[in-house]
C-alpha cells in the first residue's frame, strides 16, 4: 500500500479504531501484548513504532524515557490524550518508519505490534529500526503473517489483494525473512496462534 493511502486510511478510521478492535482485544490481543512487554528491557530509551491510539502506553515504567511515533496525525490526537495518565515520560512525533529522524544507535529497544503487515517496504523500515538501536539493543514485534501451513498460506496469498483494498494491512508477509533480510538476528521466536500470530525478538547482527 502506497504510504499517502495508508496515512489517509488510518486518520479516516482513528475515531473508531479501537471499537473495530475490541472483539480481538478481547479475546487475545490485550493478553498477547502484556505478553510482549514482559520482555522490554526495565529501563532506558525505547522507540514504540506505530502507537496508534496508544494501546500499549499504560505498559511502560517510570524509568523509561519512551519516543512513540505513527504515521496518521488522527491516531496520534488519539494516543496524545492516553499520555496524561501515563507514569513514564513519552514524547510523540509523526514519523514513517522508513525514514526516522533519529541519530544512529540512540535506542536500547523498539517495540511495534501489528505493524509491519502495513509498511510499504518492510525491509527499508526495519533496517531504520537496526540503525537506530544500539549494538546490544533488542527489536520487539508482535506481528501477524503468512502462515508456515503451505496449504492456508497459498489461500492467504489468494486472498491477500481483497484485504488489502478492504482493510489495509497485508496477511501473507514473511516477516520473519524480512528480519533477516534487515540485519537482524532472531535469537526467539514465539508462535501465539499457529503460526501466524508471533512475538520475534530480534538483535542487530554484529559484523
Amino acid at each position: 500500500m502506497k504510504r499517502g493511502l495508508d496515512k489517509k486510511r488510518y486518520n479516516k478510521i482513528a475515531a473508531f479504531y479501537d471499537s473495530l478492535e475490541s472483539p480481538m482485544e478481547l479475546l487475545s490481543y490485550s493478553r498477547w501484548r502484556k505478553q510482549v512487554f514482559q520482555r522490554i528491557p526495565k529501563k532506558g530509551a525505547i522507540l514504540e513504532i506505530g502507537v496508534g491510539t496508544g494501546k500499549n502506553l499504560s505498559n511502560y515504567h517510570r524509568n523509561h524515557k519512551i519516543f512513540a511515533i505513527d504515521i496518521s496525525e488522527n491516531m496520534l490526537q488519539r494516543a496524545k490524550s492516553r499520555t496524561e495518565k501515563q507514569r513514564a515520560l513519552i514524547h510523540l512525533a509523526q514519523m514513517d518508519v522508513e525514514r526516522l529522524g533519529f541519530p544512529d544507535k540512540v535506542f536500547d529497544a523498539t517495540i511495534s505490534t501489528y505493524v509491519f503487515c502495513s509498511v510499504e517496504n518492510p525491509v527499508k523500515g526495519l533496517k531504520e529500526i537496526r540503525r537506530i538501536l544500539k549494538s546490544e539493543g533488542i527489536a520487539i514485534f508482535l506481528e501477524h503473517m503468512r502462515s508456515e501451513n503451505e496449504f492456508l498460506g497459498k489461500g492467504m496469498d489468494f486472498l491477500n489483494p481483497f484485504v488489502v483494498n478492504a482493510f489495509g494491512p497485508n496477511i501473507n508477509r514473511y516477516t520473519v525473512g524480512n528480519i533477516e533480510k534487515a540485519g537482524f538476528e532472531v535469537p526467539e521466536e514465539e508462535h501465539l496462534l499457529s503460526s501466524i500470530f508471533r512475538i520475534i525478538i530480534a538483535k542487530p547482527k554484529l559484523h
